[in-house]
């Protein structure tokens, strides 16, 4: 399995604290099937200056490997990108381009929790068709409660993806819903969106199971394909 949505480079973002927690979650991903991981610590608008995220990044990403290394385990592999939250006018900015996920043009998108208007719809198209950037909608379950016409009419945009996280599946109030917009096809990518060993834990293999069981092999197999051509472009493979 390939979660392309985490929070495990220690001490960047509200995600991992330190080394120590990241190995850990790294070991429990791996026990639970994963090979690949897309790193992607939170990027906010009032960060402004992309370099300099990309260098604390960068410096994280170093400093656990080298732990990983030393520790001498099969951790997954890693590629680095980005959890971009939606701005007015995101699709303005080419730097925005560097935040994409390792070498492709895949680019994880967290929309606004305040109330969507059409100019969000109108900047996702932006990113789409003048950056030439693979837009994800990120943890789609998270705006259920928004106007359902917008949500819709993102879920039906041609060329943008969406992604769930594990943890969609294992709750009973957005479970239904989720597994018909994955049988649907509206829903191409699974991450754990895991940020924590302790509420906010890997969670790909118990989430796999119930699209295995629910919608079968055949559902699970694409879902697992899509992140699979995502992971070659991203590391160039």
């Amino acid at each position: 399995m390939i979660d392309i949505h985490c929070h495990v480079l220690p001490g960047i973002d509200d995600g991992s604290r330190n080394v120590e927690m990241s190995l850990k979650m790294l070991r429990e991903s791996g026990r639970q099937g994963v090979t690949w991981m897309c790193f992607t610590p939170h990027f906010y608008a009032d960060m402004t200056d992309p370099d300099r995220f990309l260098k604390k990044r960068d410096e994280a990403a170093i400093l656990l490997q080298q732990h990983m290394e030393q520790a001498g385990e099969p951790f997954p592999r890693f590629v680095l990108g980005s959890e971009v939250h939606y701005y007015r006018g995101i699709g303005k900015s080419e730097d925005i381009r560097k935040l994409c996920i390792g070498r492709s043009n895949f680019f994880l998108l967290e929309p606004p929790f305040r109330t969507w208007s059409s100019t969000f719809l109108e900047d996702v198209r932006t990113l789409r068709d003048e950056l030439d950037l693979k837009v994800i909608i990120a943890h789609i379950e998270r705006y259920f409660d928004q106007d359902k016409h917008l949500v819709q009419a993102l879920l039906d945009e041609p060329g943008i993806y969406i992604q769930t996280n594990g943890e969609s599946l294992l709750d009973r109030k957005t479970k239904k819903k989720v597994l018909n917009l994955i049988k649907d096809g509206k829903i191409q990518f699974l991450g754990s969106d895991c940020h924590n060993m302790e509420y906010r834990t890997p969670n790909l293999e118990e989430a796999g199971w119930v699209i295995e069981d629910k919608l079968g092999p055949i559902v699970l197999e694409r879902i697992e394909n899509n992140s699979e051509a995502l992971i070659k472009e991203a590391a160039q493979l």
